[in-house]
């Protein structure tokens, strides 16, 4: 095979592709949380009021708490009808309204006051928390070094066996995969509310991966 670099032909050479993966574990220092509000009447504008009420004073007391507006989006609003099945027939039950927030925690010491005090003004649904770091880009290129790193080694260990000559330096380097495994998310809805709600974080595994093709 023959290869050409810089514009020019290369001698016929063998050519060796590894695979290298690199992994580094961080805490995470954000949190993402998604807080609900959900009620029910047989009566549309009570349920709405009663959402409406309870929804504002979520948001007050995080705000109390010192996290921005920016902080909270709304992610779900929306007004669904239930019905109940009686002797096969189904039966008007109520109108649920339901109000979701996606909260933004920069103080990961923060997450268990975040969902008691979002608890104790009326929200009733937690879920889908999840972990992530605001310096992702700079920790995947940590990832990426190891990679590197470690398709090198496998390459060297590989041509070492065999006994030839080896080039150490790769002919072409082709990203393959990159990510963050996240901290599974503990998914909840609560009914009334809690004391001192334990959330831990634990750690997050930044992934790189890429192709290496070496000559020998």
């Amino acid at each position: 095979m023959i290869y050409y670099r810089n514009g020019l032909p290369m001698r016929s050479a063998n050519v060796l592709t590894v695979f290298g993966e690199g992994k580094v574990h961080v805490e995470p220092n954000l949190a993402f949380i998604t807080i609900g509000i959900v009620r029910e009447n047989k009566n549309l504008q009570i349920a709405q009021s009663e959402n409406s009420v309870a929804s504002n004073n979520v948001i007050q007391a995080l705000l109390a708490l010192g996290l921005n507006q920016d902080q909270i989006r709304t992610v779900e609003y929306r007004i669904d009808n239930l019905y109940d099945f009686v002797d096969g027939k189904q039966v008007f039950r109520a109108y649920e309204v339901r109000h979701l927030f996606e909260v933004r925690i920069e103080n990961i010491d923060q997450i268990g006051a975040v969902v008691d005090t979002a608890v104790a003004q009326g929200a009733n649904t937690i879920f889908n928390i999840r972990f992530d770091l605001s310096n992702r880009s700079e920790k995947y290129l940590d990832a990426l070094t190891l990679a590197l790193s470690d398709a090198h080694t496998k390459a060297r260990t590989i041509i070492n066996g065999l006994g030839v000559v080896f080039q150490p330096i790769p002919i072409e380097i082709t990203e393959t995969r990159q990510g963050v495994v996240p901290v599974p998310y503990q998914a909840f809805t609560l009914e009334a509310a809690g004391v001192s709600t334990p959330i831990e974080p634990g750690m997050l595994q930044i992934e790189a991966s890429l192709i290496a093709k070496f000559l020998y």
